[in-house]
């Protein structure tokens, strides 16, 4: 029988972290047709010869003409894509050999009766430091099946590493839900979550994760462009999006995302905007987003190493 393709797209600004990732794709022992579509976000003049020779990588090479960020990148990877199956990888990240494998056989026992499967997996984080450090089993708690997306990702979430998560470098889609289901080009943040609530929306969507580590989520790579703590965008976004999946939803992750942008930038103007729309709600935050919520007092470094130690 021959077994379903798969095509890998990645976008990428030319990091040289991409011959480390097309390598992951390359050593995939999942026997079905893989290939591999990398999408500059680049002009196509690029004149870098390192550039060049990391698009030789590739099975099929786009360019977007520069600056037009990675929703962008990815719905025309997709578009370009000629396998059954969409599986999206970041140029920094790296997969283990046995990861499509693996979820293209969890993909065989779910995907029957109309159903469209939506498969992550576990990660190893490691971060680029003097001293490199590593955390294992991440998410701690998997996605329960029929669990809404939204209340997974942010009721309760809890402080540290291991809280959950459904990472864009894990996913493994069909085509034809990724082609109805477009990244928001026009989004500056929370592009990743927002596609995952626009894909549960799609009919017979089924989010599941592969339970053991088959992704390696690298932070701080050479160029990686930090988000920034951006509070406005972050509320406006919850405001046009969470509502739907719940007031708890919408508070725990005003508590423990945009309240965190607004103490790290330390604007209390925005701070207060985000409480008064807690407050509207008549809901309180669960502890676990709170915690997170006030630990924006701290500085940016010092976060990220209590987030990677508390696990």
């Amino acid at each position: 029988m021959q077994l379903p393709s798969i095509s890998v797209v990645i976008p990428s600004t030319g990091r040289l972290e991409l011959a480390r990732a097309i390598g992951s794709v390359r050593d995939q022992d999942y026997l079905g047709s893989v290939e591999v579509v990398v999408v500059f976000d680049l002009p196509s003049d690029v004149t870098s010869k390192a550039q060049k020779d990391l698009a030789f990588l590739a099975d099929t090479v786009l360019y977007t003409g520069g600056g037009r960020r990675g929703g962008y990148a990815r719905n025309r990877g997709v578009e370009a894509a000629s396998g059954e199956w969409i599986a999206f990888l970041d140029d920094d990240d790296t997969w283990l050999p046995s990861k499509l494998r693996l979820q293209m056989e969890v993909a065989a026992d779910i995907g029957r009766g109309g159903t469209s499967p939506i498969i992550g997996s576990r990660v190893v984080q490691r971060t680029w430091q003097r001293e490199q450090t590593r955390v294992d089993h991440i998410p701690k708690t998997l996605i329960r099946p029929g669990q809404d997306v939204a209340e997974y990702l942010f009721v309760r979430r809890r402080p540290g590493a291991r809280r959950a998560s459904f990472f864009t470098s894990t996913i493994l889609a069909p085509t034809s839900l990724c082609r109805s289901t477009p990244w928001d080009e026009s989004l500056s943040r929370h592009q990743d979550w927002d596609w995952l609530l626009s894909a549960s929306q799609f009919p017979g969507a089924v989010f599941t994760q592969v339970p053991s580590e088959q992704v390696e989520i690298w932070v701080g790579s050479t160029g990686s462009i930090s988000a920034g703590a951006d509070s406005k965008t972050s509320l406006q976004w919850a405001i046009s999006r969470l509502m739907a999946h719940g007031s708890q939803s919408f508070v725990d992750f005003l508590a423990g995302q945009t309240l965190r942008y607004a103490l790290q930038s330390r604007n209390m103007t925005d701070a207060r905007d985000v409480l008064v729309h807690i407050a509207r709600t008549r809901r309180l935050p669960n502890l676990g987003p709170l915690i997170i919520g006030v630990s924006g007092i701290l500085p940016r470094r010092t976060l990220q190493s209590l987030l990677t130690i508390v696990k």
